[in-house]
């Protein structure tokens, strides 16, 4: 019997491992191809991510290339770095908040350099900072409607309850306080010296109902002469210290400039950086400008909500406690070893003798069996006698006459118990009392 039941417990600890095992091959297989991230994250290995840039940079061995998952505005980029800001959303609105303008300038004025690429798009972004005259505007034409209006009967002026910091922050890494100095806006255009905008003087060539194929062209001799273009996103220059790397249709789409002591480069499309256009099309020499000779390469992860949050076991690894763990766990095992096996035989008292062990009985043989090893013959009717009247003495039924003869004979015979004993002649009385005057009325 009991080597069945260790089978089964087996059986059942092992369809366990199995089961956790099977669960982890399967988290492990999702975070190895890397989908659960978005789009052109270091950390995402499919066509969409990437990964192969990181890992071909860390395979070169001359580059310091490290992953960011902390506040951009808590991180420190030095004279010899470069931080890669890939897949960054378009800011739909073109005042941000002053505190990101800071972190951004932060970035680049220790020598350091900040290459920003965005998503690409293929439709008209609706929330453009600089949207086509031609397009119908609803807010414009209310607005237009509202200044035809005789002055008595324009309604007063609301303030804007849209948050621009929302719409057009892609680096808004930490919720601000909306009261306070980092309340204030700053323009794109007027602090950085260029906008968005959008191409749609395209042939049916060019654009796909899914993507846009179009060839951007180089405006610098050392660089690739066409690079693959699939997105009408381009870029407004309204300063001279721009310079266009690369454009499409004569749009500028790759600008860069210095800023501070450091360089601002912008791409309109992030496509040469994902791992697809590594394996289908790369250009070293691109990347190789992009990254601008700087030995210390770090991959922001934090603009895509992938932030590191130190807990307990961080804190435990990084002072060292894991050994004070494993010696404690180990402490734990021993003291669960040292009261489950005994090391010392018990004595000669602890060993049951053959008398003792009752084997193959019911219940019943057993009740009796004990009963003969704690009550003497002697007092077996006492006993019994003192048991029924605790059972039934708040019964009102029982006749009080034949309890009195009970309890009479029971002390007659507990008188004469050290003479000799005569239990059942006394049981042979109480019968015959009960008999004669019945147990219950």
């Amino acid at each position: 019997m009991q080597k069945n039941r260790f089978i089964r417990t087996l059986a059942l600890v092992v369809l366990l491992v199995c089961l956790l095992a099977g669960v982890v091959h399967l988290f492990m297989l999702r975070f190895q191809t890397g989908d659960i991230y978005p789009a052109y994250s270091s950390l995402r290995s499919d066509p969409l991510g990437t990964r192969a840039l990181h890992d071909s940079l860390v395979q070169l061995h001359q580059f310091e290339v490290q992953r960011n998952f902390n506040f951009l505005q808590s991180l420190k980029v030095g004279p010899a770095a470069v931080l890669l800001h890939l897949g960054s959303d378009i800011p739909g609105h073109d005042l941000i908040p002053e505190k990101v303008s800071q972190d951004l300038d932060r970035l680049t004025e220790s020598d350091g350099r900040l290459v920003i690429s965005y998503l690409p798009v293929n439709t008209k972004n609706e929330s453009a900072p600089h949207p086509d005259k031609n397009d119908p505007d609803p807010e414009r034409e209310e607005n237009e409607a509202e200044k035809k209006r005789p002055a008595r009967e324009q309604t007063p002026e609301k303030e804007s309850t849209s948050d621009p910091k929302s719409k057009a922050d892609p680096f808004n890494d930490k919720p601000q306080k909306r009261n306070g100095p980092e309340d204030r806006l700053v323009s794109i255009k007027e602090h950085w010296g260029f906008g968005f905008s959008y191409n749609h003087e395209l042939t049916d060539e060019q654009k796909d109902e899914k993507y846009l194929t179009l060839k951007a062209v180089a405006r610098q001799p050392d660089l690739p002469a066409v690079v693959s273009w699939h997105s009408n996103l381009y870029f407004e220059l309204f300063d001279d210290s721009w310079q266009t790397l690369y454009a499409v249709d004569e749009r500028p789409v790759i600008i860069e400039r210095q800023w501070g002591r450091g360089t601002l480069v912008l791409c309109a499309d992030s496509y040469f950086f994902s791992n697809e256009a590594l394996r289908a099309e790369r250009h070293p020499q691109l990347l190789i400008r992009l990254i601008g000779g700087h030995s210390k390469i770090i991959f922001d992860e934090s603009h895509f909500g992938i932030y590191k949050h130190p807990g307990v076991a961080l804190l435990l690894r990084t002072y060292g406690f894991q050994w004070f763990l494993a010696s404690l766990a180990l402490v734990a095992l021993l003291f669960v070893w040292r009261n489950t096996v005994y090391f010392i035989p018990p004595g000669e008292e602890h060993v049951a003798s053959p008398a003792d062990v009752v084997s193959e009985k019911d219940y019943a043989q057993g009740l009796v069996a004990l009963l003969r090893r704690n009550v003497s013959p002697r007092n077996v009717l006492q006993v019994c006698g003192q048991e029924w009247e605790q059972a039934f003495k708040k019964d009102k039924r029982t006749v009080p006459a034949a309890v009195e003869q009970m309890k009479a004979i029971l002390q007659t015979g507990s008188s004469t118990a050290g003479k000799k004993s005569r239990p059942v002649a006394d049981y042979r009385k109480i019968c015959s009392v009960f008999k004669r005057y019945g147990i219950f009325s």
